[in-house]
């Protein structure tokens, strides 16, 4: 059996609202292995958003566990959740936050050179060529 790189235990999420306490996630648990891929699917103010932020540590859940890489992110501060979260989690945002004064290349190499890769433009090519844009590098947004 494989090990979890991602668990969630009877996690819930419960905000307070004008009209009191709003459930949005109840007693959910979930489990992925590395490698494993995940379509979080639902209507519009259904939780999706609010549980890849309690997954990913952006939040902190009411009541139960997320385990990111073996580590209790409700146990781990601010810093070390956001450590945690460069190892091992990538967004892909739905306004995907692009520089419109770079190009492709420069877009995804970026965040490659704040994070000290000396090798930001070939692994970024290689990030782009594995996700079928390869031939729009030097394309802007």
């Amino acid at each position: 059996m494989t090990s979890s790189i991602l668990a969630a235990r009877n996690l819930s999420k419960v905000v307070e609202s004008a009209e009191g306490e709003l459930t949005i996630l109840h007693d959910l648990d979930l489990n992925l292995a590395k490698g494993d891929s995940l379509a979080i699917v639902g209507s519009s103010g259904s939780g999706k958003s609010t549980l890849l932020g309690l997954l990913a540590g952006l939040d902190l859940p009411s009541g139960g566990t997320v385990l990111l890489a073996g580590k209790d992110l409700g146990e781990l501060d601010e810093d070390q959740r956001a450590r945690l979260r460069a190892e091992h989690v990538g967004f892909v945002f739905q306004s995907f936050q692009l520089l419109d004064s770079l190009n492709a290349l420069e877009n995804v190499m970026l965040p490659l050179e704040l994070e000290g890769h000396g090798d930001a433009r070939q692994r970024a090519r290689a990030l782009l060529e594995r996700v079928g844009l390869g031939q729009r590098l030097s394309h802007y947004p």
